[in-house]
């Protein structure tokens, strides 16, 4: 079973604590009293979307024996306007910077994330939708990406 520890750091700032020795600064927004030391919990939420995708969509492209340059993923989170402002939409988009990335794979590899492999996009998903993009190079592709959809 995973555990954490989360610790009040004072006024409204919290630390968590992985028990591995890894430690996340949490602070409320100033209108609740914070004083910005801390990435706030529902963007923290966002963060283990981009980095759970990302973790397995590398694994799987390191299979196929794809590599390139440089990764960055974005993640957007649209809220509900009442409490309790959960993410109801969700946008996750790749940036890939390589040569020679073929886009099917990279296609097939978000794929697999989202539908099996990445536990907090399919618990997030309950909650929410989440939408997904890709780009390689600037140019962006559409997803599903059309070769893989026709079964090509």
């Amino acid at each position: 079973m995973a555990k954490v520890t989360v610790n009040w750091a004072g006024k409204m700032q919290f630390v968590g604590d992985d028990g591995a020795g890894h430690r996340v600064a949490m602070d409320a927004s100033p209108i609740y009293g914070g004083e910005n030391q801390g990435a706030r919990p529902m963007e923290l939420m966002l963060m283990a979307l981009g980095g759970c995708t990302g973790i397995e969509v590398t694994h799987i492209l390191q299979k196929m024996r794809v590599s390139y340059d440089d990764l960055t993923i974005t993640v957007e989170g649209e809220r509900a306007a009442d409490h309790p402002k959960i993410f109801t939409h969700m946008r996750v988009v790749y940036h890939f910077q390589g040569a020679n990335i073929p886009p099917d794979k990279v296609a097939h590899a978000i794929k697999l994330a989202d539908e099996v492999y990445c536990s907090a996009a399919n618990m997030m998903k309950t909650a929410g939708s989440i939408e997904y993009a890709f780009k390689i190079n600037g140019q962006e592709y559409p997803y599903p990406f059309l070769k893989e959809a026709s079964g090509n």
